[in-house]
């Protein structure tokens, strides 16, 4: 059985979410939706022909000038992941025991740095 990539591009779509928002505030084109959200035109335009992709930092503005979630805008895009947050208890500890290789000791480079001065 082959995978199946969750996010597909017949799934994912930059423009259900832009024409989305224009409907749900009654803008008439792009450069409203532009003004609404803080966004250049041109940035608008390059996400609706998809030669730029929709960033943490543009979803995080769409957020912050929309009022609406990041889940309720990233369904609107079409992204319907799911995420699992890594907890720190479940992290491996950053130490000397998980890798295969010496570590030096820090000291040892403290006290020549200190005697070159």
């Amino acid at each position: 059985m082959k995978h199946k990539p969750e996010l597909t591009l017949a799934k994912y779509d930059p423009n259900l979410l832009l024409d989305s928002l224009i409907r749900k505030f009654k803008l008439k084109n792009d450069a409203d939706l532009a003004r609404l959200t803080d966004l250049h035109v041109s940035v608008i335009s390059k996400l609706r022909h998809r030669r730029a992709h929709i960033t943490p930092g543009v979803m995080i503005c769409l957020h912050e000038s929309t009022g609406m979630s990041l889940r309720e805008l990233r369904a609107l895009m079409g992204d319907n992941r799911h995420y699992y947050l890594l907890t720190r208890a479940s992290a491996p500890q950053n130490t000397a025991d998980n890798y295969d290789y010496p570590v030096e000791d820090v000291g040892d480079r403290e006290r020549d740095i200190e005697h070159a001065y």
